[in-house]
């Protein structure tokens, strides 16, 4: 069994803070970690800064791991399972991946294992408290699909944003996704990452539904796919 944990968010909504405190968190519990990063542009520091933290990061660039370079990235976690043979792959997808296209992807590197099954995770998708007003106005769609797309809306950076912007994602998120669980907490100062490492630990989420997928695009593009 290899489980996947992902962790969602536009460009700038604290990703990489996040999972570095996080995959230190599951460090510290035993468990053996393995990131991989994915960005859209050429230079990806962020793998640089997970190594220093001596976590195995493995970077994919060319495109959004969900949908340009899917053979890729399925790839990428059998070599990982086999060379490394993590309990736990933390996937840092870029601002513009779809949680469920990733599960798919993810799913395709069971045909590279030998008798290995994926199990995920809850997806997490973080929403940035500070700038929830530019990502309605800007990106709305894209934001829109990340949260209805997770099990875990992890509403960030409360220790710097206003009430007024933290009820704004809350009432925002549960607009769009009211089954989804209401996280606070900030990746900066390790607030709310113990719990999202709990939920990591003893929950799954289910696996890829094409079916299921086809119905939320029915429902959101009244039956266009």
């Amino acid at each position: 069994m290899v489980k996947i944990a992902q962790v969602a968010g536009f460009l700038g909504s604290g990703k990489t803070t996040f999972l570095i405190e996080l995959a230190k968190i599951l460090v510290d519990r035993g468990h053996k970690i393995a990131i991989i990063v994915n960005d859209v542009g050429e230079i990806n520091v962020d793998v640089k800064i997970v190594e220093m933290y001596g976590l195995k990061a493995k970077e994919i660039s060319g495109g959004c791991i969900c949908c340009q370079i899917a053979g890729n990235f399925a790839n990428t976690i059998a070599v990982l399972q086999k060379t490394f043979q993590p309990d736990l792959i933390i996937v840092e997808p870029s601002g513009v991946a779809i949680p469920w296209g990733l599960k798919r992807a993810a799913e395709y590197s069971e045909e590279e294992m030998d008798g290995e099954v994926i199990v995920h995770a809850p997806v997490i998708t973080l929403v940035d408290a500070l700038r929830i007003d530019e990502l309605i106005t800007s990106v709305r769609r894209l934001v829109e699909t990340q949260i209805r797309e997770a099990d875990v809306v992890f509403i960030n950076k409360v220790d710097s944003a206003t009430q007024e912007k933290i009820d704004l994602s809350v009432n925002f998120s549960k607009s769009i996704n009211p089954n989804a669980e209401i996280m606070f907490g900030s990746g900066r100062n390790n607030q709310g990452v113990r719990e999202a490492a709990d939920l990591i630990e003893t929950r799954t989420s289910p696996r890829y539904d094409e079916s299921y997928e086809k119905e939320m695009l029915k429902r959101e593009y009244g039956g266009k796919s």
